[in-house]
């Protein structure tokens, strides 16, 4: 255990000098908040990967695996094919657009009260899902260092924080690399192949477990049509997405890396699902189905290899963690706090950054420690953002009568929708999310017909994607 230890102490040392070194290149704030727009493929493809593949596509997954077999497997898929779709519709419009944010869009496209609604509904989603980053970074440390749960989630998550607030995008697109090779060599080189090779062989695998565990859709077709619509949908308006994308040198860059990162999405999926079987081959009375995978790891793998498969899961949840927190404070600064209070431009937009990281942070990071659970957060920052933000985003690009009207009826009904759902049927439940999409869907179309005198669609959300 020491070198497992010493590799996984290395590893977030390693994290940290990542920030420092971005520190000096982030100058300005696009360079904090997009990297400059100018990564060429072989560093948009890994960035945009790692920052898909988080707690939910990894622990969820596995964490589902044990419980109902690979079909736990399409929450990570269902990332990748809404990626690899977004792909070929939006990726090159959004490079295009030359924006820093979902809300900046909308305004664009409809009004100034759209860019502040939807920011607030976005800013939710983007610190929910850096609360499961949080989660499932201490459930690592939890379980491999034994710690307590609280204080693993204190340390994995202050980590994350300090070496994002030191460089934004610039350190992020450091750690990325580093973590995406983690993340291969991790998972796919030593831990798959070593998991299956511990129970006898893919063969033993599958009279280990009951037959059902095999089959594709045994999660049930109403919790797969849940996740199509909060996980495939999702995806394509995800702030933390976005922002990557808007990263690529151009277009075609865009294009190419986003289908590939959904991918290796899919891949991803499929890997994890099979480490979801292989925990309930080997451990099938675990007192919580979350340390499936953490348990197949510290079982499986021998010492420093153990260490090196750690750090590539941490890497998994570190990326999309940075991410999605840049992702909030860039929503805060850019669509809220700026355009409300003017005066604060006068602040140096470094030190603003940096200090609205660092307070998205800590506020996430609280309510990691109050939440708890990784699944159930997932669920609430995707029913928020499915829910209220899609139909208004993809009525702007696809459908020339949508007005603002339409977007601000569509957000406003929908997310008073969502949350008494939320409230009453939970967050998981097929009824929340569809009755978010309908209510968003109707208040689109009749905002939009109703309003008499519709303003021009800008030229931009016209060209090929």
């Amino acid at each position: 255990m020491g070198l497992d230890a010493i590799i996984i102490v290395a590893y977030f040392c390693g994290m940290l000098c990542c920030g420092l070194w971005g520190m000096r290149l982030a100058k300005t704030s696009e360079h904090f908040a997009v990297a400059g727009r100018n990564l060429g493929f072989w560093i948009y493809f890994p960035c945009l990967s790692t920052v898909l593949i988080g707690g939910g596509a990894t622990f969820g997954s596995a964490k589902l695996s044990y419980e109902c077999g690979i079909s736990g497997g399409w929450i990570a898929i269902m990332y990748g094919l809404g990626l690899m779709t977004m792909g070929a519709m939006l990726s090159s419009r959004l490079a295009n657009l030359r924006v820093l944010s979902i809300s900046e869009m909308l305004e664009r496209r409809y009004s100034s009260s759209a860019r502040y609604l939807s920011a607030i509904i976005s800013t939710l989603y983007t610190a929910m899902l850096t609360v499961v980053q949080i989660i499932a970074i201490g459930t690592v440390l939890n379980t491999f260092l034994g710690w307590d749960m609280r204080m693993s989630m204190l340390v994995g998550g202050c980590i994350a924080i300090c070496y994002t607030l030191l460089g934004g995008m610039c350190s992020i697109v450091y750690t990325d690399i580093v973590q995406f090779i983690l993340m291969v060599i991790g998972v796919f080189v030593f831990l798959v192949p070593t998991a299956i090779s511990k129970v006898g062989g893919i063969d033993a695998l599958f009279k280990a477990v009951p037959a059902s565990y095999w089959n594709p859709v045994g999660l049930g077709w109403d919790r797969l049509l849940m996740y199509f619509l909060l996980m495939y949908l999702g995806i394509m308006i995800g702030q933390d997405i976005w922002q990557r994308i808007f990263t690529a040198r151009d277009a075609k860059t865009s294009q190419r890396g986003t289908f590939f990162a959904g991918l290796f999405s899919v891949f991803w999926g499929a890997a994890m699902g099979l480490c979801g079987i292989v925990a309930f081959s080997l451990y099938p009375k675990l007192d919580h189905s979350q340390l499936a995978l953490a348990s197949v790891v510290v079982g499986v793998m021998p010492t420093g290899l153990m260490g090196l498969v750690l750090a590539g899961l941490l890497s998994a949840l570190m990326s999309s963690c940075s991410g999605q927190l840049l992702a909030a404070a860039t929503l805060l600064i850019n669509d809220i706090l700026l355009p409300t209070f003017p005066g604060l431009s006068r602040i140096n937009e470094m030190t603003l950054n940096r200090l609205i990281t660092a307070l998205t942070g800590m506020a996430a990071l609280w309510t990691a420690l109050v939440i708890g659970d990784v699944l159930y957060a997932l669920d609430v920052a995707y029913a928020l953002l499915s829910g209220c933000v899609f139909i208004p985003v993809i009525a702007g690009f696809f459908w020339p009568r949508a007005t603002a009207r339409g977007a601000l009826w569509s957000m406003g009904g929908s997310i008073l929708v969502t949350v008494i759902c939320i409230v009453n049927y939970g967050p998981s439940s097929v009824q929340t999310i569809c009755s978010g999409l309908a209510i968003s869907a109707l208040g689109m179309y009749l905002g939009s017909i109703t309003d008499k005198a519709p303003q021009p669609r800008p030229a931009e959300f016209d060209m090929a994607g």
